[in-house]
C-alpha cells in the first residue's frame, strides 16, 4: 500500500469550512469501543498560518476556535473514518512571532457527558431502545436550548428487555458506560458514532468482523506482519471479589446497612489460587447493579494472560472499517508469534481500540489495543 491520503475537514456549526490537512502537524487519532473510552483526534497547527487560512475562507481564527461548535472529520483515502468536536480551547503560548495551537477533538459520546438524566421511576424497555431514548432526549434538550447535537438514529439491534432505576442524577454518557458491558443484563453492546453523527446501537456478537488474515511475527515475505510485539507485566490478580455498595458497614449485623456482593471464579482458583479483592462503590444503591459490577471486576481480575501490544504499518494494513486488509474496532484477528515460547501472545484477539499516528507524508503507525478471546 502507498502512504495514506488524509483530509482534515473542519465544520463550524455544521457548515463545511475546508480541509486543513496541509497545516495539521503531528496528526494522531484513536477509535475506541464504547466500553474502552471516547474517540480522539489530535493535531497541532501554527496560529499565523491558521489565521491566514481562516481569512481566506471568510472567517476568523477567533470565530473558529469555539469548543463544541467546531467539528473535525478525518477522511482517509476518500473514506470518512472518524469525527469529533473541539473539546477545549487549545493550549497556546504566543511568543511574538508564531506559536502552535494544540487542537483536541473528542468523539461524540462525550457530548452526552454534558446532559443529565434526572431522577425518575423505574424504566423498563429493550436495551437499545432505552439508550436511543436518552440520546434523543439529550439532543432534544440541546435543540430546545438553541443548538442541537444533530444526531441521527441508525441501526438499532434487537436486544433484551431491561429495567433501569435512576435514583440520582446521571449523565447520558455515564448511563451508557454503565450498561454497555453489562454481562448480566442485556449483554455487551456498542454505541457506534459515524463521522456524520449517525449512531448505531449494536450488540456485541454483531459488532466487527472475523478478519481473514493472521498477523505474523517476525516479518514474513508474504502476508501481514507486525513491526514489533511485546507484552506488559500483568498484576492485580484476584479470584474472589467482595463488593461493597451504599450504606454503612458494621461488625454488628443489625447495624450494618451496606449492600454487599461476593463472587468467586472457581476455574481461576483451581488454575492459580485463591485471592480476594475489594470493590467499593458507595454510589451503588441497587443489589443488581452491585452484582453486575462485582462480576465485571472478577472477569478483569481473574484474567492474567498477556494481551500483546503490537505495531502495524499502514503499508500493509488499513485502519478503516472496510477492506480485505484493514483493521477496526470490534474485529477479531489471529496473531501468530513464532518467537513466543510461552504461546500466550498468539491466538485470537478482539480489537478494542485502534490508535493511528500519521506522518507529514501520510505514513501510518497503527497500534491496536487487544482483548484475548476466551477459549
Amino acid at each position: 500500500m502507498d502512504a495514506a491520503e488524509y483530509r482534515v475537514e473542519l465544520r463550524l456549526d455544521g457548515r463545511f469550512i475546508g480541509d486543513v490537512r496541509e497545516l495539521a502537524q503531528n496528526l494522531k487519532w484513536t477509535k475506541r469501543r464504547t466500553e474502552v473510552g471516547v474517540d480522539e483526534i489530535d493535531f497541532t497547527i501554527n496560529d499565523v498560518l491558521f489565521a491566514r487560512w481562516c481569512e481566506e475562507r471568510n472567517t476568523t481564527i477567533q470565530e473558529m476556535l469555539r469548543p463544541i461548535a467546531l467539528d473535525c472529520r478525518l477522511v482517509r483515502n476518500g473514506e470518512p473514518v472518524i469525527g469529533g468536536f473541539l473539546a477545549t480551547m487549545p493550549g497556546y503560548s504566543p511568543n511574538g512571532t508564531s506559536a502552535n495551537l494544540a487542537m483536541k477533538f473528542d468523539g461524540y459520546l462525550n457530548l452526552l457527558g454534558g446532559v443529565y438524566i434526572h431522577p425518575e421511576p423505574t424504566v423498563t424497555m429493550r436495551m437499545a431502545q432505552m439508550v436511543d431514548k436518552y440520546i434523543k432526549m439529550a439532543d432534544a434538550r440541546a435543540t430546545a436550548a438553541g443548538k442541537g447535537f444533530g444526531f441521527t438514529e441508525g441501526l438499532l439491534d434487537t436486544m433484551d428487555v431491561v429495567t433501569q432505576t435512576f435514583d440520582g442524577y446521571k449523565t447520558v454518557k455515564e448511563f451508557i458506560e454503565d450498561r454497555c458491558d453489562n454481562v448480566t443484563g442485556a449483554g455487551k453492546f456498542d454505541v457506534y458514532f459515524h463521522p456524520d453523527r449517525t449512531y448505531d446501537i449494536i450488540k456485541d456478537r454483531n459488532f466487527g468482523r472475523m478478519l481473514t488474515y493472521a498477523i505474523q511475527y517476525p516479518a514474513q515475505l508474504n502476508g501481514i506482519s507486525a513491526t514489533s510485539i511485546s507484552a506488559n507485566e500483568v498484576d492485580g490478580f484476584a479470584s474472589h471479589v467482595i463488593g461493597l455498595g451504599s450504606g454503612e458497614t458494621s461488625g454488628d449485623e443489625e447495624s450494618s446497612t451496606a449492600i454487599t456482593s461476593e463472587i468467586t471464579n472457581p476455574k481461576a482458583v483451581r488454575t492459580y489460587g485463591y485471592a480476594e479483592t475489594l470493590l467499593q462503590d458507595s454510589s451503588v444503591t441497587r443489589q443488581e447493579t452491585l452484582d453486575t459490577n462485582a462480576a465485571t471486576q472478577l472477569a478483569l481480575s481473574s484474567n492474567i494472560l498477556w494481551e500483546p501490544q503490537l505495531n502495524l504499518t499502514g503499508r500493509q494494513v488499513a485502519p478503516a472499517p472496510t477492506g480485505d486488509s484493514s483493521i477496526w474496532i470490534g474485529d477479531t484477528v489471529a496473531i501468530n508469534n513464532q518467537e513466543d515460547l510461552t504461546g500466550q501472545t498468539s491466538g485470537l484477539f478482539r480489537v478494542q481500540e485502534v490508535a493511528v499516528d500519521v506522518s507529514a507524508t501520510g505514513a501510518e503507525t497503527i497500534t491496536p489495543a487487544l482483548e484475548r478471546i476466551s477459549e
